[in-house]
């Protein structure tokens, strides 16, 4: 028999179809204002933390950080410091350079993973309990560890380090109602005490976990229930046993019945169904035509088995599974979170639901309502998945200060010639092709990758550019091999970063040399869009359209490094600090959100933010913070008319204004006569007077629903019936002035 090691409260899938436990009240998730859980976040590759509130408590700062806080520390690396720190963001434990990583604290204790691959036991003074020889380790929340050595043997490990049950069984459970399976390497299980003395002896061809005073035991393959001290209950008669006890309640199978049974033995309920799973929180999931459904203590069935899985109730929610995607669903069916995740992991009375995309590199947390909560922003340099050209656009502008000169979309011509090896100046040329590609620097490299775009999206070409020193000369080299083969192969000099062109010889015979002649002309990102990114700093405006989210034009954030927020609650002393979360750039918007720990949040806006379409020739107004460095930071208020229902060049998706807008007024908020946010200032033509253009809201509402950030936009307009200075008034403390840095 394979060894196996039962687990049933893992970080990353707390959730099983397995699992057999009916929680007490005390481990169902209740509401709790004073909680001090904290959850990791991620903000343009920086590690900071949430509480349950979604208020930023630890500012975006670590390099690395573990999901969650637990015990009042949690793990977290900071350059070269690594160890745990408190609720404050304090580094309080420094931990050796060999300890790769911690995970969560129980009683005071966490599994740390070495450097040697091997796992051991810390505790939150940072000293080791138990050395790094360990293949894995995984805590049983209420009494200690398993663990499996590197011969694949499991044994038992208490909070204090002391080896309970030593490593030298083939099965290890973990402890219910005080008892532990233990199997041997003959395949017979017993049951041992939580000091490890034997209790019941290895004599059963299979066991498993106490629930209700009672546990299944498999001899001469047949399963019967004992009690803790190994007397066979008699008055279990069943062809088979299916479950154990939990909820009082287990399943057994009578012919082809299936029966729900209590711990008397009584049938309780039939259930009409494939398979069954244990109850937990006093709910079962069960299987029937390939589907999975929920079923009550009475055997009433809640869920329908309408779900491709639904795993084990866990503080009174589920997830399930549909089109291969995660969401969550309360006890009765209705849809907490929709099944748009990837994976999702939960520990043990946690406030918010957490997932994480299929790399583990982005979080998203809601309540227990289904609000979202927080959703993670830029997780540092990741290069796009099977990209098109308007994607490679995206990332080129995400990392805009960050790219180096060689770094951009580029269209290739490339071109076959051959040159006679008896005569070099005869020369001729065999046909080439032309296509795009993209120049990404790689992950913790200084090497230059070419990505076929079009035809073969990802697909690397077989050479590579790797930058020599801080020079702008780049050595040509096989994808495979490292910069100490440089001497063999070829280089270029980048004189001019837009366009540069090399030859590099493929093969030869006895009469001819071959070679290929590439010509790389940078088509994206232009020379005008690093125009901004080379002034240090500029302004622009922006408005609230949801408690901590700012709509802004994508011009005015693209490139900054920084970006810094003044003007909330009226206040342009305080700035705080933000990040561009959604962006549609060919539409000009971006919507950026506030992350900062001085930030308690927007007031109710005042405003609508409007979906209705304004007539030409309607009143309008524009707040915003033109030219501040000589108009003052005082927002500005102008008037006018909409004078075309298009913009430039007949664009549709903007209004021509005759509002006098100027540098600066960008991606502030364009409002019709009754105060609704109809628009978002974005340009002026300057060859005309009093032309000057506005987004339309509706592109604004279609960014905000594609972003899946759960934004709300206010639809509730309180200044409507107020004269033009009140309505100014009450809106410009939601008006705020955006400051941006390249650097």
């Amino acid at each position: 028999m394979k060894a196996r090691l039962f687990i049933y409260n893992l970080l990353f899938m707390t959730f099983c179809v397995m699992t057999s436990s009916c929680s007490s009240k005390s481990e169902v998730y209740t509401d709790n204002a004073e909680s001090q859980e904290l959850y990791r976040i991620q903000v343009g590759g920086k590690c900071g933390f949430i509480n349950e509130q979604g208020k930023l408590v630890i500012e975006p700062q670590f390099d690395r950080a573990y999901w969650y806080f637990s015990d009042s520390v949690c793990f977290a690396e900071l350059g070269e410091r690594k160890g745990l720190i408190n609720i404050d963001g304090e580094f309080v434990a420094e931990l050796d350079a060999s300890i790769n990583w911690v995970r969560h604290f129980q009683n005071g204790v966490a599994t740390f993973f070495a450097s040697n691959g091997r796992e051991g036991l810390v505790n939150k003074s940072g000293d080791i309990l138990l050395p790094a020889t360990f293949k894995k380790i995984f805590d049983d929340e209420d009494n200690g560890f398993l663990v499996e050595d590197t011969l694949g043997n499991y044994g038992y490990v208490n909070y204090q380090g002391d080896i309970i049950v030593p490593c030298q069984y083939n099965v290890v459970h973990t402890f219910n109602e005080g008892l532990m399976v233990v199997g041997n390497k003959n395949n017979k299980y017993g049951y041992v005490d939580t000091k490890g003395a034997w209790v019941i002896d290895t004599i059963y061809d299979d066991a498993r976990d106490f629930g209700n005073g009672l546990a299944r035991v498999k001899v001469d393959g047949k399963w019967q229930f004992i009690e803790h001290n190994g007397n066979v209950v008699s008055r279990f008669y069943y062809d088979d046993i299916l479950t154990g006890f939990s909820c009082n309640r287990a399943f057994v199978k009578n012919g082809n019945a299936i029966e729900m049974i209590d711990s008397k033995g009584d049938k309780i309920a039939i259930v009409e169904a494939d398979s069954v799973y244990g109850f937990s929180e006093g709910f079962a999931t069960f299987m029937k035509n390939g589907k999975y459904g929920m079923i009550d203590t009475d055997g009433n069935v809640v869920i329908q088995p309408i779900f491709e899985n639904l795993f084990s109730t866990n503080n009174g929610l589920s997830v399930f599974i549909k089109s291969n995607k995660q969401g969550v669903i309360d006890t009765v069916g209705n849809v907490i979170v929709e099944a748009i995740h990837e994976k999702m992991f939960q520990g043990k009375g946690f406030s918010l639901l957490c997932f994480e995309d299929d790399n583990w590199s982005k979080g998203t947390y809601y309540d227990r309502k289904g609000n979202l909560i927080w959703k993670d922003m830029n997780n540092g340099r990741i290069l796009p998945n099977k990209p098109t050209k308007e994607d490679w656009k995206a990332f080129f502008d995400a990392e805009l200060t960050d790219l180096d000169p060689i770094e951009g979309l580029y269209y290739v011509e490339c071109t076959n010639t051959y040159q006679n090896r008896t005569n070099p100046s005869m020369v001729g040329s065999n046909g080439g092709d032309a296509m795009f590609w993209a120049v990404a620097r790689e992950l913790n490299t200084n090497n230059f990758v070419a990505y076929y775009v079009e035809d073969k999206p990802n697909t690397v070409w077989k050479k590579k550019f790797v930058k020599i020193g801080d020079s702008n000369k780049y050595a040509i080299m096989d994808y495979d091999t490292s910069l100490s083969k440089f001497a063999d192969n070829s280089s270029f000099v980048m004189e001019d970063p837009y366009k540069f062109e090399f030859q590099l010889e493929t093969s030869h015979n006895s009469n001819y040399n071959f070679y290929v002649n590439f010509t790389f002309t940078q088509d994206y990102p232009s020379a005008s869009v690093f125009e901004q990114v080379q002034q240090p700093e500029w302004t622009g405006t922006g408005f609230a359209i949801s408690d901590g989210y700012i709509a802004t034009n994508y011009h005015v954030t693209n490139g900054a490094k920084t970006i810094k927020v003044r003007g909330v609650n009226g206040d342009l002393k305080e700035a705080y600090k933000s990040y561009v979360v959604a962006s549609d750039r060919e539409h000009d918007l971006a919507i950026i959100k506030i992350v900062d720990k001085k930030f308690e949040g927007f007031e109710n806006l005042p405003y609508c933010v409007g979906k209705s379409m304004p007539e030409v020739g309607d009143d309008v107004f524009v707040l915003g913070y033109p030219m501040t460095n000589t108009m003052g930071q005082e927002v500005k208020l102008t008037d006018g008319i909409i004078s075309a229902a298009s913009g430039f060049k007949g664009d549709q998706s903007m209004y021509q204004i005759s509002a006098p807008v100027q540098p600066g007024n960008s991606g502030g908020p364009l409002f019709d006569n009754e105060g609704n946010v109809i628009g978002i200032v974005c340009a002026k033509h300057i060859d005309a007077e009093n032309a000057n253009y506005a987004i339309k809201v509706s592109y604004l509402y279609s960014l905000v629903n594609s972003s899946g950030l759960g934004i709300k936009m206010s639809d509730n307009n309180k200044v409507k019936s107020k004269s033009l200075s009140q309505k100014v008034k009450q809106v410009k403390p939601f008006v705020y002035l955006i400051e941006c840095q390249s650097h």
